[in-house]
Order: structure tokens, then C-alpha cells, then sequence
């Protein structure tokens, strides 16, 4: 930071006062006064309120004064050279951008991307340069918190039929804890960008000496090169993912896949296949436990399967990691490695329509990424904080994006320091007898299908309820009973079925519609709540009725079968 020249003063009513580099940070004249008539105008209930600059507090402490407890971030470049009494009690101040960041970001996903920015005095003019990043950070994870959850939406219904009917595949196979440890050698994850092309040499004189885990659609580049990994990670639902495997004769590598993955790949998939589910799936792992009697790890997610295969490949091995072809960038105006389904060299008029915006690359220069891969780069940051203290981990991408707190070396320097060429590493298989008889996945969704029908009587009955009471003006005590025994039933059963994908759009909805306004009328109050309940209930009941359909399909389609 710049040099600063503080003055500390009295306000003419003698309250403290500073100016910095010649600007007062708050008024001279009555600084309480001004506080609280710029939250009266400015501040939001209902938001994620992020100030910046606390100054020597007036605005935070107006706030606090009429809201009380209330969430709200603070953001100064400024507050550890400000002498303030009794600043060692002051809490929630962030001096430091990155980390203002790292906090921010759950923050601004749980107010569903609802900002509003409060700026103290003159902080703009002080700090010009740290107020144009700090508004465009915010911009950035609100475009991707809104990339996020279209995503959401766009496969919510198709998530839920992979996870149905990837079921029977997670009767049939191994869990991926069964690869846990069983590696000491050093590993390549191979990811599809551009820079993974230059790489592929290499890759190929070494492939014997290593663990080669592919990212999802990468398979392709890889076999095109006459590479065979030993693993490939997929987990994408989208029938675009299907067909980047559909023509593939190669089964000498083992399939990782998560329970949202196209399902027709397992199905056309006759080599080894392990399974995995998701951090923050919980009920679906102690429901497969209890109902298939597998236990499957649960693993990260981000937005990129290359992130779920960085911590697969330190699970399964305890040797040095090296990232290859992980752009996160349109590398040399490319979108991908080449051989990959979705090659193509871009133009000016993709960038405008993508939104491209630049970052500081892999070697310090600018390159062009999206709010997409940006939020990648992100997920994979945070993961290798957590991994980086395990294992030796490198950035050998040689292009792309520079992922911060990752060393980076040349993918050649890796192998001069960590491959053996003496070595050769082999492949472990997995001597657990996997389940022959389909006995016991029968019992299974036999037992989603009638807790389904449970549900699915409990939210008609819920809606008959609801439209009796649509000419009120409040629900009647009956009626409020009665409700709360059915939500009472529901909540005994969503955890016995496996639903939380379809639900999780839906769940959305709902927190949106949650009132802010307390001043609105007894009837519009009531009004809304008869909205939100019935809009609950009506979507529920129809993604249940879509959970039950594609469960009976999965039970005909595979229920008595003993081929895998």
C-alpha cells in the first residue's frame, strides 16, 4: 500500500475524526448524524450489506445501533494503520483483499447473490484502485453464483434419473474406497485444455512409469495419442458426456464416476467401474450404505471434473501429483486439447458472447477466461489448500490460467525429478467379490417406490388443504395442524429416498420467496405465505412423481438382470 498521511482531529460537535491523504473520512461537522441518515438511505434489510471502509466506525456502528445483530462484511485498506479505541474487540473487519474474498464468497451464495454495497466517505477517492477491484469481485461471483445455479436448474431433472438409475451400477461395483492407499508412485491428471496437446509426447514415453487419471471427455485426446490411462473420472449427466464415451472400444482403463454421470456409460462400459458421491450428500451415502450395505467416499465438486479427480489421485496415491492440461483458459484461441469432441479455435465474436474478461496467466501474462472457469480456478485453490500439506502437488499445465498458491514446473522437470524409468507401475485390482444376485437392490427400490406413494398422498393432501383455505385472509387453527403433522411425515421420509438433486431448484424458489417486507399487510402477508405453501408443495409433488417413474423404470429395466 501507498504511503499515507493521516491527521487525526476533532469534528466540530468534538467527535474523533481523521483525513487521509487530504480527504476527511467522515463529516466534520456531526459524523453520527451523517451515519445514520446515509444507512436510513442506503442500507438494505433483507441483503448481504458489505461496506467498505469502516473508517473510525460511525456507519457500522449506526448500523448495529438500529438493526442490532445483523449480517453485514467490512472490507478497509485502511483499518490496520487507523489508531480506534478499543480496535482489539472490533470483529468482521477485513484488511486484507484475499481474505475479504475467501469469506465473501459463502456469504454472497447464502443472501442468493442479494449485495448491496455501502461505501464510507471518500473511500473511493482514497483507495480508487482497491474500490474498482473490490465492485468488480463482486460482480464476478455474482454472475457465477447465477452460472452456478442455471446449472442447477438445467440438470436437476436429469441428475435425478443418473442417480436412480446409476443405482443398480453402484449394486454391481466397487466403491472407490476400495483404492484408497493402494498407490505410492507419482500420478498425471490429464484435463482437456489446449495445453495438454504439447504434452502428450511426453505423456506417452512415461506412461508405463506412472498413474495416468484422465478427466472426463479428455479420454479422448489421450486415446487418440495412443495413451491409455489407468483411470478416467466422469460425472457430468448430460447426454453430450455420453456421447464423448459413446465410441469408445478401449475398456483397458477403470471407470471412476459419481452418481449424477450419464448412466448409459456405465451401462456401456465393460471394464472395471468404482463409484463415489458428493460433499454434502449425506443422506444419499447413509442411504445406500443402509440400502445396499456400499459405503462410498464423498468427494469435492466445483464445476470441473478435474477437480474431483485432483482429490481422487490423492487418495489413491501418496506420491508426487503433476496438472497437465488444466487451462481454464482459451488458451492460443483454443477451447480445448486437441481430439477433444469439443475442438474448435475461437473468434472475437465468441469472446463478446462468453463474456471473456483476462487474468494473470500461467507465465504473467494476461489470458482470456470465463466467469465459469474463473469460478473453477477458485474450487481448485480452495482444494489445494486443504491437499498441499499431504502431497506434493504441481501446476506442469505450462498455459492457461496461474493457479494461485500452486507451484508451478515444467512438466520435463517433473518427470526428471519424480518418474523412475526403471520402474514400471501396475494397475491394482480389486479381489472384492462384487454382488451377483440383484435380491437385494430389488428390496431397495422397491422400498423408494413405497415411500414415494407415502409422499407423494401427503403432498395432495397438503395442496387439498391449501386451496380450501385460498379465500382466507389467515389459516385456520385446523388447517395449521393438520399441516404441520403432514410436514411432520415428510420429514420423516425424505431421507428415505433419494430425491435431494430434483429438490435442490425448487428449495431455491422457496428461500427467494421468503417475505422481507414487515410492514405489509395481515391479508398480503397471508397471501404470500399461501403462495410460497403452495408452490412448495405443488413442485415437490411433481418432482416426486418424476422420482417415483424414473425409480419403476430403473426396477423393470434391471430389477432380476445378472449382467453388469
Amino acid at each position: 500500500m501507498e504511503d499515507l498521511d493521516i491527521i487525526y482531529l476533532q469534528t466540530k460537535n468534538e467527535k474523533p475524526n481523521a483525513k487521509v491523504n487530504g480527504y476527511f473520512l467522515h463529516s466534520n461537522y456531526n459524523p453520527e448524524a451523517e451515519a445514520d441518515k446515509y444507512i436510513d438511505k442506503n442500507y438494505k434489510e433483507g441483503y448481504l450489506n458489505i461496506l467498505f471502509g469502516y473508517g473510525l466506525g460511525y456507519i457500522a456502528n449506526a448500523i448495529a445501533k438500529k438493526y442490532g445483530n445483523t449480517d453485514i462484511l467490512v472490507y478497509d485498506p485502511l483499518f490496520s494503520s487507523l489508531n480506534i479505541e478499543g480496535k482489539d474487540k472490533i470483529e468482521g473487519v477485513f484488511s486484507d483483499l484475499q481474505d475479504f474474498y475467501i469469506r465473501s464468497e459463502d456469504y454472497i451464495a447464502d443472501f442468493d447473490r442479494k449485495v448491496n454495497i455501502l461505501l464510507s466517505p471518500n473511500y473511493d477517492k482514497i483507495f480508487d484502485k482497491e474500490y474498482k477491484e473490490f465492485l468488480d469481485f463482486i460482480r464476478h461471483i455474482q454472475i457465477e453464483d447465477i452460472v452456478n445455479e442455471n446449472t442447477i436448474r438445467f440438470f436437476g431433472d436429469l441428475w435425478q434419473e443418473n442417480y436412480i438409475m446409476n443405482l443398480y451400477y453402484v449394486h454391481k461395483d466397487q466403491s472407490l474406497k476400495e483404492l484408497f492407499n493402494k498407490y505410492d508412485c507419482p500420478v498425471i491428471l490429464a484435463s482437456g485444455g489446449p495445453s495438454l496437446t504439447k504434452q502428450l509426447p511426453l505423456l506417452k514415453k512415461i506412461k508405463d512409469k506412472c498413474l495416468i487419471i484422465s478427466a472426463g471427455s479428455t479420454i479422448n485426446s489421450l486415446l487418440a495419442a495412443e495413451i491409455t490411462p489407468d483411470y478416467v473420472v466422469t460425472m457430468d449427466g448430460g447426454e453430450s458426456n455420453y456421447f464423448h464415451f459413446k465410441n469408445i472400444k478401449n475398456n483397458n482403463f477403470d471407470l471412476i464416476y459419481g452418481l449424477g454421470n450419464a448412466w448409459k456409460i456405465e451401462r456401456d462400459f465393460k471394464g472395471s467401474r468404482y463409484s463415489f458421491c458428493f460433499y454434502g450428500e449425506d443422506s444419499i451415502q447413509k442411504r445406500i450404505k443402509e440400502g445396499l450395505g456400499k459405503e462410498l467416499p464423498m468427494l469435492s465438486t466445483g464445476g470441473t471434473v478435474a477437480i474431483t479427480a485432483l482429490e481422487i489421485a490423492s487418495k489413491i496415491s501418496t506420491g508426487p501429483i503433476a496438472i497437465i492440461g488444466q487451462d481454464l483458459a482459451y488458451t492460443n484461441n483454443k477451447s480445448h486439447a486437441e481430439n477433444n469432441n469439443h475442438y474448435s479455435e475461437l473468434t472475437d465474436e465468441f469472446f463478446k458472447k462468453d463474456m471473456a474478461f483476462e487474468v494473470e496467466g500461467y507465465y504473467g501474462e494476461p489470458v482470456k477466461t470465463n466467469h465459469q472457469f474463473n469460478s473453477m480456478r477458485k474450487s481448485i485453490e480452495r482444494l489445494n489448500i486443504r491437499l498441499h500439506n499431504q502431497h506434493t502437488i504441481y501446476n506442469c499445465t505450462e498455459g492457461g490460467v496461474k493457479i494461485n498458491g500452486m507451484p508451478q514446473l515444467d512438466f520435463e522437470a517433473f518427470c526428471e525429478t519424480y518418474i523412475d524409468d526403471t520402474k514400471n507401475v501396475t494397475k491394482v485390482k480389486v479381489q472384492n467379490e462384487i454382488n451377483k444376485h440383484d435380491a437385494i437392490y430389488n428390496e431397495f427400490m422397491s422400498k423408494e417406490i413405497a415411500v414415494y406413494l407415502k409422499i407423494k398422498k401427503l403432498l395432495v393432501e397438503a395442496i387439498y388443504l391449501l386451496k380450501e383455505e385460498r379465500n382466507s385472509t389467515v389459516f385456520s387453527a385446523s388447517t395449521l395442524k393438520k399441516l404441520d403433522k403432514i410436514d411432520s411425515k415428510l420429514k420423516k421420509y425424505y431421507p428415505q429416498v433419494i430425491m435431494e438433486r430434483i429438490i435442490d431448484p425448487i428449495t431455491m424458489d422457496v428461500m427467494r420467496m421468503t417475505i422481507d417486507n414487515k410492514q405489509l399487510e395481515t391479508k398480503e402477508k397471508f397471501k404470500q405465505i399461501h403462495r410460497q405453501n403452495m408452490y412448495l408443495y405443488e413442485n415437490i409433488l411433481e418432482a416426486t412423481e418424476k422420482s417415483l417413474k424414473y425409480t419403476r423404470i430403473g426396477l423393470e429395466e434391471f430389477g432380476g438382470c445378472s449382467n453388469g
